[in-house]
């Protein structure tokens, strides 16, 4: 009388086995395929080196399917578009670049990497239909204290017109505060060499309360030849 409930019992053991199987495959596919990019780069020497990675990453991306922490790194590889980019097919590059992190904000919105690098993108691009401003704050609020995209993301910020949003400036402060107090100047001097007129004055004001003795360096650093 027992042999059927057996029965089912195997059965269903069996499914089991095989769907975890299935997901061991498909998992270990991803991570043989994964290139060694894990993190946005915040140069514009890492970005063109992270071209190289553009096909494996996309590959990888593709067979994890849903997972959001693939596609970001996919996208990754796209951050030499935010200094003067290397790819003779931009704009096919941008799309393909949009199409990732848009995958990778989906699924996984709390990368605080893939939103600067679409504030950075969309901003630099004009992209129609997508708030920049919003996304650099979600970068904030996503990475608050992630030391590594300090720099890049300030300057994102001082270079954008974000740096008239209120919240925005105070994040900016915030992130120059840290900077600062880490003696990391020279990522101050490069924001502000890079910035508009606008964050040049924040960055200007926001140094002189913290730090007034850097403020003179700083002006005459970006007068440099």
């Amino acid at each position: 009388m027992n042999a059927p409930s057996h029965i089912g019992f195997r059965l269903a053991t069996l499914a089991f086995a095989v769907l975890l199987g299935v997901q061991c495959i498909w998992l270990l596919l991803a991570e043989l395929s994964r290139p060694n990019l894990i993190r946005l780069p915040t140069e514009a020497q890492a970005a063109a080196a992270a071209v190289e990675q553009r096909s494996d990453a996309a590959w990888a991306a593709w067979i994890g399917s849903i997972r959001g922490d693939l596609w970001a790194e996919s996208a990754f590889t796209y951050a030499d578009l935010l200094w003067t980019g290397t790819d003779p097919d931009q704009m096919k590059s941008l799309e393909r670049a949009r199409a990732r992190l848009d995958y990778a904000l989906d699924d996984a919105p709390h990368q605080a990497g893939a939103w600067l690098l679409l504030a950075g993108l969309a901003s630099r691009y004009h992209w129609p239909n997508l708030n920049a401003t919003e996304a650099l704050k979600m970068s904030y609020f996503t990475g608050p204290s992630d030391e590594a995209l300090m720099p890049l993301r300030l300057r994102v910020a001082a270079a954008s017109e974000a740096i008239g949003d209120t919240d925005v400036q105070e994040l900016v402060r915030r992130d120059l505060r840290l900077l600062l107090a880490q003696k990391r100047k020279s990522a101050v001097a490069e924001a502000y060499a890079g910035a508009s007129p606008a964050g040049k004055r924040l960055i200007e004001g926001a140094v002189g309360e913290i730090d007034p003795s850097n403020l003179e360096s700083l002006r005459v650093g970006t007068q440099k030849p």
